[in-house]
């Protein structure tokens, strides 16, 4: 009866172990893209600047994760296209009298990714999303900040979020399925 159960928990186990393993991820970045070419981006909102935060922090969010070099786009292999498509502040909640005491502050933009080499789309999003929660009253849980701030955090979250797409892939359904945007509307 124990060797018996030993067997169906060491079964059990290489069962999910070998499930585990048989994972795959079906975007992959092409072998042969060495180095990124990133623009300016451009902007479409009123919000002065913008274009050139998300830039900055798209370039250092690159170089802090290290596997692509940036050169530029006479050297490049791909290049990574972008535009500021939004950007604004929603109150969250508001205090005992009615005073807005947290925001969210986020800015949205539209990604390209071009193989330069083959002239083909890798991917293309619009509306990616960068936020944070900010305070603006003494009474809140946590220190008071201003919008600034916010807007620099969201702007690196929305940079790492970048990186990580291009890095590690498109988490939308479409992409699983293996369907780039391009190829849905032919």
């Amino acid at each position: 009866m124990r060797i018996r159960r030993v067997i169906l928990l060491a079964m059990l186990m290489i069962g999910i172990m070998t499930a585990g393993c048989a994972y795959k991820s079906e975007y992959r970045l092409p072998s042969h893209i060495k180095k990124i070419a990133i623009p300016i981006f451009g902007n479409d909102t009123y919000e002065y600047g913008t274009e050139n935060s998300l830039t900055d922090a798209v370039i250092e969010s690159f170089l802090t994760d290290g596997r692509l070099k940036i050169v530029s786009l006479k050297h490049a292999d791909a290049v990574l296209q972008g535009a500021v498509s939004g950007y604004g502040k929603n109150v969250l909640s508001y205090d005992d009298y009615d005073v807005a005491e947290e925001y969210r502050v986020y800015i949205e933009a539209n990604i390209t990714l071009k193989d330069l080499t083959t002239g083909e789309i890798l991917f293309k999003e619009e509306g990616m999303r960068g936020d944070t929660t900010i305070w603006h009253t003494e009474e809140a849980l946590q220190p008071k900040e201003i919008e600034a701030k916010g807007k620099a955090r969201a702007i690196d979250n929305l940079a790492k979020d970048i990186v990580n797409r291009v890095m590690r892939g498109f988490p939308t359904a479409k992409w699983r399925r293996g369907i780039i945007p391009e190829e849905e509307k032919k």
